[in-house]
């Protein structure tokens, strides 16, 4: 008789070490890999302690240990990246984990296994995020006489929430009343000034609409606010009105839609068989996606499997809810009837160095209060991470400055004398430091660093046509650039403020509708477009005129102004081969005269959100982003032009996506914001936390020690009583959620580095009597500051000069 050589729950380790060739799963993860497939798994995963790993191990072993098929598991992620990567280590994991078995099979002469494994083909695991999961998924699930639906992304949905919702129509009738409703949700709580700030939270208010489930009729009143809420309700009916006519969702109403098919008893075909469902990052999860996870498990009766972290929760702002994580074990017993999830909590990074780990952990645990706010262990589990790397010499520094500017070329020269002159060797009577940073023997650049901060903003906001002034990060990169270093931050200003973006658009206004120095175009001035709009469209005019005026030469010897002048006479209806021109195609004749569209790595993310605009522009537009040469078609297509691709550039509505931002060159230092850093590591990571921060102004507490409670939190407060998560957010009141959300976003930032984190910032934050709180440096709610006396943290009182980290 032969003997099986499939491997079981408590072997399978063995077979990923022999396999894989590397080190198996510690303790924590083989009990989350290995167990029990017969009732939820709840796994509490603090950063760097390999929950990818533990994920794509217990996929895989769902796979080869109980035998099912990879296309009857589900695995979902936060991230388009993370989709990537999951999937990547499936395949790459799961094809050495099949060979190896079918050999061991083929030479035992185990036929039965080795004929199971010989039709496993790992490509087949649904991996990906939630959206685009769900697109796939209801494109599956429609009628046979049904077009596909178009998912709009971000960009495109909040153009058209402006547009086809008549925002600004609603700011003029509804006026100041729904200006205040609005800004109540805006960041600095006052009165909404223009379309784009009103957009931005309309699209908050709608999306939360629908993520949390609401009760709409009880979200109107009455209520003192009941006009207000009439007129988001409007706009919300409006922009689906018109989302439904045309065959588009966006990513809100695509789950809820795949929801509704769910709770009808329709499941998609890739579906029907399902055994598994795994997700990751759910401490992001909004009440609609927990709803879609229960309901599928409930229909399909498959393994879920939850990964996550509640300390690392960021998008309170999106609809997540962390008390959807904190409290998963009773929501699952009481939405699934199933018995109490098995909790494994993943105590061991892989990451950081010792003096890192030390220092976040100090970190989160510093507010007492907060440990209300985290899942609950039970004993012997201490939430707290442990280190594995050991110690290093350099851990954790300091560099704080008199303003930005100072902390700019201190910073500059730092990283110059790291990455280009050998190294931050300490010298006499200058340094702190005992020993040399150096950049790593196999190629160390300055893409092993990242700078983080709260906003990657270049500048402060414009004020009644002012400029606002310049912020660490545009301070910090003219000093990188005249040292010959180059930065990334795509998103430190609207694309509708970057000069080559302004010359490039320019050129496609006066291709289409010219105009004198200074003014607009005969079309654009008989359109009805917001005054915000007129500025930046005649702003990018007179960038391109100035261009115009140099009349410079392509690599062929071609002359703009010819370019300019052929699309002129097409726009004007005179002789042409062709009737109808892509607006695509006439934007793109102009990158000969743009280079760095073609090797600049921001440029060409510039490129790529213009590109997508109108692309987006065409699913859904008049003429569908074309430009016709006979009218009465003529004007009208250059009118549509107008309004679904220029003007929502123009009134801010169109941003740079992360998603589309390629990977950071070696040679450039990365800025980003601590959110988009999220799930990423870095040897050396550098934290903004009060450059902008000299005196203790009441306008920009909320980012470092708020007094009242945030945006987020005045939503949820307000939306408590008509949605059915109220009553789990409200356990915890605003300002607790305030202060929270803060903790948790320099929790991520403290544990991104692997080698070592530099916190940068104002020196006035640090001084013995500062009276500038700041929850980035261990204040607590209560005013005290560890960093001065805790005995809690076994620290004697000490200066400034004797805080927990070197000061350089």
């Amino acid at each position: 008789m032969t003997t099986s050589i499939a491997p079981t729950v408590d072997t399978f380790s063995n077979v990923v070490v022999a396999a894989l060739s590397r080190t198996g799963p510690n303790v924590r993860q083989r009990e989350a890999v290995a167990a029990a497939r017969d009732k939820p798994l709840f796994v509490v995963a603090g950063p760097g302690t390999g929950k990818t790993t533990t994920l794509v191990l217990r996929a895989l072993a769902l796979t080869f240990v109980d035998r099912i098929v990879p296309e009857d598991i589900l695995i979902t992620t936060f991230t388009k990246k993370a989709g990537r990567e999951i999937r990547s280590r499936l395949i790459e994991w799961g094809t050495d984990v099949r060979e190896h078995l079918l050999g061991l099979a083929t030479t035992a002469g185990d036929s039965e296994y080795a004929d199971f494994l010989s039709v496993i083909d790992v490509n087949r695991y649904m991996a990906g995020t939630l959206d685009s999961i769900c697109e796939e998924a209801v494109r599956d699930m429609r009628h046979p006489s049904e077009a596909p639906p178009v998912v709009l992304d971000e960009s495109a949905a909040r153009a058209l929430l402006a547009r086809r919702g008549e925002i600004g129509n609603e700011l003029s009738t509804v006026g100041d009343e729904l200006r205040a409703y609005l800004g109540k949700y805006a960041f600095n709580g006052d009165p909404v000034r223009t379309v784009s700030d009103a957009t931005t939270v309309v699209r908050t208010i709608v999306d939360r609409l629908i993520q949390d489930r609401v009760d709409l009729p009880a979200f109107v009143g009455p209520h003192q606010d009941q006009a207000s809420r009439e007129a988001i309700l409007r706009i919300k009916q409006r922009y689906e009105q018109h989302l439904a006519t045309t065959n588009q969702l966006d990513f809100a109403l695509l789950e809820q839609a795949f929801l509704g098919k769910l709770e009808a008893g329709i499941l998609p075909r890739s579906m029907m068989e399902l055994k598994a469902v795994l997700v990751d990052e759910y401490q992001d999860t909004n009440p609609l996606q927990e709803a879609i996870y229960f309901e599928l498990v409930r229909r399909t009766n498959a393994i879920l499997t939850v990964v996550g972290d509640d300390d690392q929760s960021l998008y309170r702002f999106r609809g997540a809810t962390i008390e959807l994580f904190r409290d998963f074990e009773t929501r699952c017993v009481a939405a699934l009837g199933c018995e109490t999830p098995t909790l494994v909590c993943l105590e061991e990074n892989y990451r950081s160095s010792e003096q890192i780990v030390s220092f976040f952990n100090d970190y989160i645990q510093n507010d007492v209060d907060f440990s209300g706010a985290r899942v609950v262990l039970p004993p012997p589990h201490v939430r707290q991470v442990v280190a594995t790397t050991g110690p290093a010499e350099i851990g954790v520094l300091g560099m704080f400055r008199s303003n930005a500017g100072a902390l700019a070329t201190d910073l500059a020269d730092f990283l110059d004398r790291l990455f280009r002159q050998g190294g931050r060797i300490p010298r006499a009577n200058e340094d702190t430091l005992a020993e040399p940073i150096l950049p790593a023997t196999d190629g160390g650049d300055v893409g092993d660093a990242v700078f983080l901060s709260h906003s990657v903003n270049e500048r402060t906001r414009s004020f009644m046509g002012n400029e606002g002034r310049d912020r660490l990060p545009r301070l910090l990169r003219a000093e990188l650039e005249s040292r010959g270093i180059g930065v990334f931050n795509p998103r430190g200003r609207a694309l509708r403020d970057i000069e080559i973006v302004q010359r490039f658009l320019g050129l496609a206004l006066e291709s289409l509708d010219p105009a004198p120095i200074g003014g607009g175009g005969p079309i654009q001035e008989r359109l009805t477009i917001t005054n915000d709009a007129k500025r930046f469209l005649n702003q990018w005019r007179v960038a391109a005129q100035e261009l115009l005026s140099l009349n410079p030469a392509d690599g062929r010897g071609n002359r703009l102004m010819d370019r300019v002048l052929r699309w002129q006479n097409f726009a004007a209806g005179g002789p042409d081969q062709e009737n109808e021109w892509p607006l695509l195609d006439i934007i793109y004749s102009f990158l000969p005269w743009f280079a760095p569209f073609q090797d600049d790595p921001e440029a060409q993310v510039y490129l790529e959100a213009i590109t997508r605009t109108v692309a987006n522009a065409s699913t859904f537009s008049g003429y569908k982003a074309a430009i016709q040469r006979e009218d009465p078609h003529r004007e009208r297509s250059i009118q549509f032009a107008y309004r679904d691709f220029f003007s929502p550039i123009a009134e801010d509505l169109i941003a740079v996506d992360e998603e589309i931002m390629p990977s950071v060159p070696r040679d450039r230092l990365n800025i980003m914001t601590i959110h988009q850093a999220k799930g990423l590591e870095f040897p050396l990571v550098i934290v903004d936390v009060s450059s902008d921060f000299k005196q203790n102004s009441p306008a920009q507490r909320f980012k470092r020690f708020p007094e009242d409670p945030s945006s987020v939190a005045l939503m949820e407060d307000d939306l408590a009583a008509v949605t059915p998560v109220g009553p789990a957010r409200m356990m915890r009141d605003g300002m607790q959620r305030t202060f929270e959300d803060l903790i948790r976003l320099y929790y991520v930032a403290y544990s991104r580095p692997q080698t070592l984190l530099l916190l940068v910032g104002c020196q006035q934050g640090l001084q013995y009597r500062t009276k500038i709180p700041n929850v980035a440096k261990f204040w607590r709610r209560d005013l005290s500051w560890p960093w001065i006396s805790d005995p809690t943290m076994h620290r004697p009182p000490v200066d400034a000069d004797q805080l927990p980290f070197i000061r350089i």
